[in-house]
């Protein structure tokens, strides 16, 4: 199979299905699923990240496949593994297209060239709330799993709103969190602090729910925060952690002032949603180890806590 002639550039952090959705939308495809059928390859598979379709895209494209592995996003019923970290699906939006409109502004320029602009692997996760660059919220449109990767086509569809969305109000609230998430995603130097112990995911939802209940209390009304809430919490628990466990224990410790007549004390009872969220996803990485940290931390008042971890 010859290469294309007609193409551009990967970009760094930018996802392998941006890039095929840039080159399709170059060579005049309405859609990169299209563009893939008519080259022998399956435009969902490489979205999933399957070694055989990414093969022939790399051949396509004349670029040697290990050039292609930071853009590889691979997708399996429960889990998303990036180049930066794996997240299960609950923590990543791969049924919508979020883009930061001014950063696509800028990307198209006034000529509205698509292929410019891509996809950044960061977009993709919930705790990204905001362009780090411009400090908008990012704007999302919805569709089938397939559409939403295909960056290109999606961005087709809002053009016309483009400008009007480049002109959000940009935030100054501090995204100190979001930051660092981002590092770690990007392979940037690690920050030398207690979070770096722990996979990016868990690191990050232990942020956010330490947040929250140092701002709400033991039982946090989770299911009914909007983005504001996230951006809050996490900011009040990225202060909290970014000084140390001790720090984290100190903000525990009035939740441990707890009057029970039941002689038998876990976790659960103590700090409420907090436990019961990190044990709900045990069999993921990192989970485990921050249920020690806080067994660790009760133990001092409550010598004989009752631990609910599974032998």
């Amino acid at each position: 199979m010859s290469s294309l002639l007609l193409k551009v550039p990967l970009h760094p952090h930018e996802t392998l299905a941006s890039y095929c959705s840039r080159i399709a939308a170059m060579n005049g495809m309405e859609s990169a699923t299209e563009f893939a059928s008519h080259f022998g390859f399956n435009f969902g598979r490489l979205v999933d990240g399957y070694q055989a379709d990414i093969g022939v895209f790399s051949r396509l494209v004349g670029s040697p496949q290990g050039n292609l592995e930071t853009g590889v996003v691979i997708q399996t019923k429960g889990f998303v593994k990036t180049s930066g970290g794996t997240f299960s699906r609950e923590f990543l939006d791969t049924d919508r297209c979020r883009f930061c409109p001014t950063c696509v502004a800028t990307d198209v320029g006034p000529t509205y060239r698509l292929h410019r602009a891509y996809g950044r692997v960061e977009w993709m996760l919930k705790f990204i709330h905001t362009c780090p660059d411009h400090g908008i919220g990012l704007s999302k449109v919805s569709g089938h799993r397939l559409k939403a990767a295909d960056f290109s086509a999606q961005l087709r569809t809002r053009l016309d709103d483009l400008e009007r969305l480049a002109r959000k109000q940009s935030s100054r609230r501090p995204m100190r969190l979001q930051n660092y998430v981002i590092n770690r995603l990007r392979g940037g130097e690690p920050e030398g602090i207690w979070l770096d112990e722990f996979p990016l995911q868990a690191a990050a939802h232990f942020t956010q729910l330490l947040g929250a209940m140092s701002r709400d209390g033991r039982e946090p009304d989770l299911e009914e925060f909007e983005d504001k809430d996230w951006i809050e919490v996490a900011e009040i628990g990225f202060d909290i952690v970014s000084r140390g466990r001790q720090a984290v224990e100190t903000t525990l410790e009035p939740f441990f002032d707890f009057k029970t007549v039941r002689r038998k004390v876990s976790l659960s009872m103590l700090l409420g949603r907090l436990p019961v969220e990190l044990l709900q996803r045990l069999e993921q990485p990192g989970y485990r180890d921050l249920i020690k940290v806080l067994e660790n931390a009760a133990r001092w008042r409550y010598p004989t806590l009752i631990s609910e971890l599974p032998n």
